[in-house]
């Protein structure tokens, strides 16, 4: 069993390197994401390759941090992370009359995501869900 990767795309009202630098500041992210409560960068970090940033993350009474270390890091282009040991990568493109493109990979499955077909297609639904609540928010805030 694996986990299909999700691609979402909205239009955000602003330039490909605003919206860079809205997401690139990952404390932002409780703003937007209906799934994140909190988001820091460790050691006052900041957006480059290698930054580490922990986040507390929510779906209905279940409550868990994550950690996250910044894969690519081109104001304008590209910002993505890798959560926990290799567990998924998420990756924020940003493009021309900005258009924000949102990849979702599940690179290690873990039992908190389910073990059976059913759970893990609640699971990917509830990504789907956030990942495209999280786009509208974003769009929402910059018009």
């Amino acid at each position: 069993m694996d986990v299909p990767p999700i691609q979402r795309r909205a239009w955000i009202a602003t330039s490909p390197a605003h919206a860079y630098d809205l997401i690139a500041d990952v404390s932002r992210m409780a703003e937007w994401s209906p799934n994140v409560v909190e988001v820091a960068y460790a050691d006052n970090g900041g957006p480059r390759v290698g930054a580490v940033f922990t986040g507390v993350n929510k779906a209905g009474d279940r409550v868990w941090e994550s950690t996250s270390r910044v894969l690519t890091a081109e104001p304008g282009k590209e910002f993505s992370w890798e959560s926990g040991d290799g567990v998924v990568r998420w990756t924020y493109s940003f493009h021309a009359n900005t258009i924000v493109t949102v990849d979702w990979q599940v690179l290690k499955l873990l039992p908190a995501f389910g073990s059976t077909e059913a759970e893990l297609r609640r699971f990917r639904r509830f990504t789907v869900r956030g990942i495209e609540d999280t786009l509208i928010a974003l769009a929402e805030a910059q018009r």
